[in-house]
Protein backbone atom coordinates (compact mmCIF):
# COMPACT_ATOMS: atom_id res chain seq x y z
CA UNK A 1 0.00 0.00 0.00
CA UNK A 2 1.24 3.47 -0.81
CA UNK A 3 1.42 5.98 1.98
CA UNK A 4 2.91 9.46 1.70
CA UNK A 5 2.05 11.96 4.41
CA UNK A 6 3.82 15.12 3.27
CA UNK A 7 3.57 15.30 -0.51
CA UNK A 8 3.51 18.47 -2.56
CA UNK A 9 1.20 17.80 -5.49
CA UNK A 10 1.54 20.06 -8.51
CA UNK A 11 -1.85 20.77 -9.91
CA UNK A 12 -4.77 22.82 -10.98
CA UNK A 13 -5.25 26.52 -10.34
CA UNK A 14 -8.64 27.55 -9.01
CA UNK A 15 -9.83 31.08 -8.32
CA UNK A 16 -10.18 32.10 -4.67
CA UNK A 17 -13.35 33.02 -2.84
CA UNK A 18 -14.18 35.79 -0.36
CA UNK A 19 -13.74 34.85 3.31
CA UNK A 20 -16.69 34.12 5.55
CA UNK A 21 -16.62 33.46 9.28
CA UNK A 22 -13.50 31.38 10.09
CA UNK A 23 -10.47 31.20 7.86
CA UNK A 24 -7.02 29.91 8.79
CA UNK A 25 -4.58 30.58 5.98
CA UNK A 26 -1.24 30.82 7.75
CA UNK A 27 0.32 27.69 6.31
CA UNK A 28 2.19 27.57 3.02
CA UNK A 29 0.24 26.52 -0.06
CA UNK A 30 -0.44 22.80 -0.28
CA UNK A 31 -1.40 21.91 -3.83
CA UNK A 32 -3.18 18.83 -5.11
CA UNK A 33 -3.54 16.90 -8.31
CA UNK A 34 -6.27 14.57 -9.41
CA UNK A 35 -8.71 13.82 -6.60
CA UNK A 36 -9.65 14.27 -2.96
CA UNK A 37 -10.72 11.46 -0.63
CA UNK A 38 -13.14 12.24 2.19
CA UNK A 39 -12.37 10.27 5.36
CA UNK A 40 -15.38 10.15 7.68
CA UNK A 41 -13.37 9.36 10.80
CA UNK A 42 -14.53 7.49 13.88
CA UNK A 43 -18.02 8.44 15.04
CA UNK A 44 -16.90 9.64 18.49
CA UNK A 45 -13.44 10.92 17.56
CA UNK A 46 -12.19 14.20 16.16
CA UNK A 47 -10.28 12.58 13.30
CA UNK A 48 -12.12 13.24 10.03
CA UNK A 49 -9.70 14.10 7.22
CA UNK A 50 -9.34 14.88 3.54
CA UNK A 51 -6.62 13.10 1.59
CA UNK A 52 -5.08 14.47 -1.62
CA UNK A 53 -4.71 11.68 -4.15
CA UNK A 54 -2.56 11.68 -7.28
CA UNK A 55 -4.66 9.55 -9.62
CA UNK A 56 -1.74 8.91 -11.97
CA UNK A 57 0.27 6.85 -9.49
CA UNK A 58 -1.65 6.55 -6.19
CA UNK A 59 0.55 8.88 -4.13
CA UNK A 60 -1.56 10.16 -1.25
CA UNK A 61 -1.29 12.84 1.43
CA UNK A 62 -3.62 12.08 4.35
CA UNK A 63 -2.78 15.34 6.16
CA UNK A 64 -3.59 17.62 3.22
CA UNK A 65 -6.45 19.55 4.84
CA UNK A 66 -4.85 19.74 8.29
CA UNK A 67 -1.52 21.01 6.93
CA UNK A 68 -3.18 23.69 4.83
CA UNK A 69 -5.41 25.07 7.59
CA UNK A 70 -3.75 24.49 10.97
CA UNK A 71 -6.86 22.69 12.21
CA UNK A 72 -8.43 19.28 11.67
CA UNK A 73 -11.59 18.64 9.68
CA UNK A 74 -13.54 17.67 12.80
CA UNK A 75 -16.01 14.98 13.86
CA UNK A 76 -17.79 12.73 11.35
CA UNK A 77 -17.33 14.18 7.88
CA UNK A 78 -20.45 13.29 5.93
CA UNK A 79 -20.40 14.53 2.34
CA UNK A 80 -18.17 16.32 -0.17
CA UNK A 81 -18.90 17.87 -3.58
CA UNK A 82 -17.04 19.94 -6.16
CA UNK A 83 -19.05 22.95 -7.36
CA UNK A 84 -18.01 26.09 -9.22
CA UNK A 85 -14.33 25.51 -8.47
CA UNK A 86 -14.76 24.94 -4.75
CA UNK A 87 -14.96 21.78 -2.67
CA UNK A 88 -17.72 21.80 -0.05
CA UNK A 89 -17.72 19.42 2.92
CA UNK A 90 -20.29 18.83 5.65
CA UNK A 91 -19.03 17.69 9.07
CA UNK A 92 -22.03 16.46 11.02
CA UNK A 93 -20.91 16.22 14.65
CA UNK A 94 -18.79 19.36 14.40
CA UNK A 95 -21.74 21.22 12.83
CA UNK A 96 -19.58 22.83 10.19
CA UNK A 97 -19.50 23.44 6.46
CA UNK A 98 -16.08 23.80 4.83
CA UNK A 99 -15.54 25.66 1.54
CA UNK A 100 -12.13 24.63 0.24
CA UNK A 101 -9.91 25.94 -2.55
CA UNK A 102 -8.72 22.64 -4.05
CA UNK A 103 -5.59 24.27 -5.49
CA UNK A 104 -4.25 25.15 -2.04
CA UNK A 105 -6.32 23.19 0.50
CA UNK A 106 -7.19 26.41 2.32
CA UNK A 107 -10.70 26.49 3.68
CA UNK A 108 -13.36 28.90 4.85
CA UNK A 109 -15.38 27.36 7.68
CA UNK A 110 -19.07 28.09 8.26
CA UNK A 111 -20.72 27.19 11.55
CA UNK A 112 -24.05 25.40 11.14
CA UNK A 113 -25.05 25.93 14.77
CA UNK A 114 -26.63 22.71 16.00
CA UNK A 115 -28.19 21.66 12.68
CA UNK A 116 -26.03 18.54 12.06
CA UNK A 117 -25.49 18.95 8.30
CA UNK A 118 -25.54 15.77 6.22
CA UNK A 119 -25.71 15.55 2.40
CA UNK A 120 -25.08 18.30 -0.16
CA UNK A 121 -26.32 19.10 -3.66
CA UNK A 122 -25.82 22.31 -5.64
CA UNK A 123 -27.68 24.28 -8.29
CA UNK A 124 -27.88 27.90 -9.47
CA UNK A 125 -25.10 29.16 -7.23
CA UNK A 126 -26.70 27.67 -4.13
CA UNK A 127 -25.91 24.70 -1.89
CA UNK A 128 -28.78 22.56 -0.63
CA UNK A 129 -27.91 20.67 2.55
CA UNK A 130 -30.00 18.14 4.47
CA UNK A 131 -29.88 18.62 8.24
CA UNK A 132 -31.04 16.64 11.26
CA UNK A 133 -31.99 19.40 13.71
CA UNK A 134 -34.46 20.45 12.59
CA UNK A 135 -35.29 17.88 9.93
CA UNK A 136 -34.90 20.17 6.97
CA UNK A 137 -33.10 21.28 3.84
CA UNK A 138 -31.22 24.57 4.06
CA UNK A 139 -30.29 26.78 1.14
CA UNK A 140 -26.81 28.28 1.40
CA UNK A 141 -25.28 30.82 -0.94
CA UNK A 142 -22.20 29.07 -2.34
CA UNK A 143 -20.12 32.25 -2.52
CA UNK A 144 -20.84 33.89 0.83
CA UNK A 145 -21.86 30.74 2.77
CA UNK A 146 -24.90 32.64 4.06
CA UNK A 147 -27.85 30.47 5.08
CA UNK A 148 -30.69 31.98 3.06
CA UNK A 149 -33.71 29.81 3.79
CA UNK A 150 -34.93 26.62 5.44
CA UNK A 151 -37.45 24.08 4.19
CA UNK A 152 -38.80 21.86 6.96
CA UNK A 153 -39.23 18.27 5.79
CA UNK A 154 -41.15 17.01 8.83
CA UNK A 155 -40.40 14.81 11.79
CA UNK A 156 -38.18 12.36 9.90
CA UNK A 157 -34.50 13.12 9.54
CA UNK A 158 -33.39 13.53 5.92
CA UNK A 159 -30.32 11.89 4.41
CA UNK A 160 -29.39 11.93 0.71
CA UNK A 161 -30.35 14.67 -1.74
CA UNK A 162 -30.29 15.05 -5.53
CA UNK A 163 -31.41 17.94 -7.73
CA UNK A 164 -33.17 17.46 -11.06
CA UNK A 165 -35.01 20.10 -13.11
CA UNK A 166 -35.46 22.64 -10.34
CA UNK A 167 -36.51 20.16 -7.68
CA UNK A 168 -34.65 18.56 -4.80
CA UNK A 169 -35.33 14.89 -4.05
CA UNK A 170 -34.66 14.12 -0.40
CA UNK A 171 -34.45 10.74 1.31
CA UNK A 172 -36.56 10.50 4.48
CA UNK A 173 -34.84 8.28 7.04
CA UNK A 174 -36.02 8.05 10.67
CA UNK A 175 -37.33 10.13 13.57
CA UNK A 176 -36.25 10.53 17.19
CA UNK A 177 -38.29 7.44 18.14
CA UNK A 178 -36.46 5.45 15.44
CA UNK A 179 -39.58 4.99 13.39
CA UNK A 180 -38.73 4.81 9.69
CA UNK A 181 -39.87 7.05 6.88
CA UNK A 182 -40.84 5.53 3.52
CA UNK A 183 -41.00 8.70 1.42
CA UNK A 184 -38.84 10.45 -1.11
CA UNK A 185 -39.58 14.08 -0.29
CA UNK A 186 -39.74 16.63 -3.10
CA UNK A 187 -38.81 20.30 -2.68
CA UNK A 188 -39.58 22.96 -5.27
CA UNK A 189 -36.43 25.10 -5.38
CA UNK A 190 -38.29 28.13 -6.78
CA UNK A 191 -40.72 28.38 -3.85
CA UNK A 192 -38.50 26.38 -1.47
CA UNK A 193 -41.52 24.48 -0.24
CA UNK A 194 -42.45 20.80 -0.27
CA UNK A 195 -44.44 19.12 -3.03
CA UNK A 196 -46.23 15.76 -2.76
CA UNK A 197 -43.77 13.02 -1.74
CA UNK A 198 -43.20 9.65 -3.38
CA UNK A 199 -43.61 6.44 -1.36
CA UNK A 200 -40.76 4.00 -1.93
CA UNK A 201 -39.05 1.96 0.84
CA UNK A 202 -38.33 1.99 4.58
CA UNK A 203 -35.51 4.17 5.95
CA UNK A 204 -34.25 5.86 2.81
CA UNK A 205 -30.58 6.83 2.63
CA UNK A 206 -29.04 7.63 -0.79
CA UNK A 207 -30.50 9.51 -3.77
CA UNK A 208 -28.52 9.88 -7.00
CA UNK A 209 -29.44 11.56 -10.28
CA UNK A 210 -29.23 9.17 -13.24
CA UNK A 211 -30.32 11.62 -15.95
CA UNK A 212 -32.70 14.56 -16.44
CA UNK A 213 -35.75 12.38 -15.90
CA UNK A 214 -34.75 9.77 -13.33
CA UNK A 215 -33.19 9.34 -9.91
CA UNK A 216 -32.32 6.18 -8.03
CA UNK A 217 -33.07 5.92 -4.31
CA UNK A 218 -31.89 3.26 -1.85
CA UNK A 219 -33.15 2.16 1.56
CA UNK A 220 -32.93 -0.41 4.35
CA UNK A 221 -32.49 -0.47 8.12
CA UNK A 222 -30.51 -3.68 8.46
CA UNK A 223 -33.02 -5.34 10.76
CA UNK A 224 -36.62 -5.90 9.71
CA UNK A 225 -36.29 -4.33 6.28
CA UNK A 226 -33.77 -5.61 3.71
CA UNK A 227 -31.82 -3.18 1.59
CA UNK A 228 -33.58 -2.18 -1.59
CA UNK A 229 -33.67 0.47 -4.29
CA UNK A 230 -35.94 1.87 -6.97
CA UNK A 231 -35.86 4.14 -10.01
CA UNK A 232 -38.15 7.17 -9.72
CA UNK A 233 -39.32 9.06 -12.80
CA UNK A 234 -39.25 12.73 -11.76
CA UNK A 235 -41.81 13.71 -14.41
CA UNK A 236 -44.52 11.23 -13.42
CA UNK A 237 -43.33 10.10 -9.94
CA UNK A 238 -43.64 6.53 -11.22
CA UNK A 239 -41.58 4.06 -9.18
CA UNK A 240 -39.75 1.14 -10.80
CA UNK A 241 -38.54 -1.37 -8.18
CA UNK A 242 -35.07 -2.83 -8.73
CA UNK A 243 -34.34 -6.44 -7.84
CA UNK A 244 -31.25 -5.59 -5.82
CA UNK A 245 -30.30 -3.55 -2.76
CA UNK A 246 -27.79 -0.70 -2.77
CA UNK A 247 -25.62 0.65 0.01
CA UNK A 248 -23.37 3.00 -1.99
CA UNK A 249 -23.47 3.94 -5.68
CA UNK A 250 -22.26 6.24 -8.43
CA UNK A 251 -23.43 6.92 -11.98
CA UNK A 252 -21.30 6.51 -15.10
CA UNK A 253 -22.47 6.64 -18.72
CA UNK A 254 -26.10 6.51 -17.66
CA UNK A 255 -25.72 3.40 -15.51
CA UNK A 256 -25.55 2.98 -11.74
CA UNK A 257 -22.51 1.17 -10.34
CA UNK A 258 -22.85 0.10 -6.73
CA UNK A 259 -22.99 -2.61 -4.13
CA UNK A 260 -25.25 -3.96 -1.42
CA UNK A 261 -23.45 -4.51 1.89
CA UNK A 262 -25.83 -6.08 4.41
CA UNK A 263 -24.82 -6.04 8.05
CA UNK A 264 -24.45 -9.81 8.20
CA UNK A 265 -22.98 -10.60 4.79
CA UNK A 266 -20.47 -9.87 2.06
CA UNK A 267 -21.08 -7.05 -0.44
CA UNK A 268 -22.67 -7.96 -3.75
CA UNK A 269 -21.63 -5.76 -6.67
CA UNK A 270 -24.06 -4.68 -9.37
CA UNK A 271 -24.70 -2.40 -12.35
CA UNK A 272 -28.23 -1.04 -12.84
CA UNK A 273 -29.58 0.53 -16.03
CA UNK A 274 -31.93 3.51 -16.05
CA UNK A 275 -34.88 1.19 -16.76
CA UNK A 276 -34.14 -0.85 -13.63
CA UNK A 277 -32.42 -3.76 -15.40
CA UNK A 278 -29.80 -5.43 -13.18
CA UNK A 279 -26.47 -6.40 -14.72
CA UNK A 280 -23.38 -8.03 -13.32
CA UNK A 281 -20.51 -5.85 -12.12
CA UNK A 282 -17.54 -6.07 -14.54
CA UNK A 283 -15.34 -7.62 -11.82
CA UNK A 284 -15.23 -8.37 -8.08
CA UNK A 285 -13.16 -5.79 -6.18
CA UNK A 286 -10.52 -7.36 -3.95
CA UNK A 287 -11.35 -5.55 -0.72
CA UNK A 288 -10.06 -7.04 2.51
CA UNK A 289 -12.20 -5.29 5.13
CA UNK A 290 -15.50 -3.48 4.55
CA UNK A 291 -16.79 -1.80 1.39
CA UNK A 292 -17.37 1.84 2.36
CA UNK A 293 -17.77 3.72 -0.91
CA UNK A 294 -17.59 3.70 -4.69
CA UNK A 295 -16.92 6.53 -7.16
CA UNK A 296 -16.07 6.59 -10.85
CA UNK A 297 -13.76 9.03 -12.60
CA UNK A 298 -16.13 10.63 -15.15
CA UNK A 299 -13.24 11.27 -17.57
CA UNK A 300 -11.45 7.91 -17.58
CA UNK A 301 -14.12 5.53 -16.28
CA UNK A 302 -11.70 4.20 -13.65
CA UNK A 303 -13.57 2.78 -10.65
CA UNK A 304 -12.49 3.74 -7.15
CA UNK A 305 -13.46 1.45 -4.28
CA UNK A 306 -13.13 2.58 -0.67
CA UNK A 307 -12.28 -0.09 1.88
CA UNK A 308 -12.65 0.65 5.60
CA UNK A 309 -11.08 -1.15 8.54
CA UNK A 310 -13.01 -0.48 11.73
CA UNK A 311 -9.82 -0.77 13.80
CA UNK A 312 -7.29 1.01 11.59
CA UNK A 313 -6.85 3.13 8.49
CA UNK A 314 -8.60 2.36 5.22
CA UNK A 315 -7.66 2.03 1.57
CA UNK A 316 -8.64 3.44 -1.79
CA UNK A 317 -8.35 1.01 -4.71
CA UNK A 318 -8.34 2.23 -8.31
CA UNK A 319 -9.47 -0.19 -11.04
CA UNK A 320 -9.89 0.09 -14.77
CA UNK A 321 -13.29 -0.81 -16.18
CA UNK A 322 -12.10 -4.37 -16.88
CA UNK A 323 -10.96 -4.88 -13.29
CA UNK A 324 -7.22 -4.27 -13.57
CA UNK A 325 -5.94 -2.84 -10.28
CA UNK A 326 -4.10 0.42 -11.01
CA UNK A 327 -3.05 1.12 -7.40
CA UNK A 328 -4.03 0.66 -3.78
CA UNK A 329 -3.30 3.52 -1.36
CA UNK A 330 -3.69 3.78 2.39
CA UNK A 331 -6.11 6.49 3.56
CA UNK A 332 -7.16 7.87 6.94
CA UNK A 333 -10.03 6.35 8.96
CA UNK A 334 -13.26 5.40 7.14
CA UNK A 335 -12.74 6.70 3.60
CA UNK A 336 -16.19 7.29 2.17
CA UNK A 337 -16.06 9.36 -1.03
CA UNK A 338 -13.72 10.39 -3.86
CA UNK A 339 -14.19 13.71 -5.67
CA UNK A 340 -12.31 14.17 -8.95
CA UNK A 341 -10.97 17.65 -9.62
Amino acid sequence: MKRFTHILFIGMAVLGMAACEKEDNNNATVETKGALVLNEGDFTANNAAISALDITNGDIDNHWFENANNYGLGKQAQDMILYNGKVYVTVTESNTLEAIDPATGRSTQKSMGTMKPRSIAADGGKLYITCYTPACVVRVDAASLTIEDTCIIGEYKPEGIAIVNGKAYVAGAYNDSYMYDNRLHVVDLATFDTLPSVVVGSNLNKVVKINDSKVIVSWGNGYDSPNGCAIVDVNSNAVTPVNHGLTKMDVYNGKVYGYDAPYDGQPSWVVISADGTVEGFPFTPAITNNAYGININPTTGDIYILDADYQATGDVLSYTQNGTLRFKSETAKFPSKVVFL
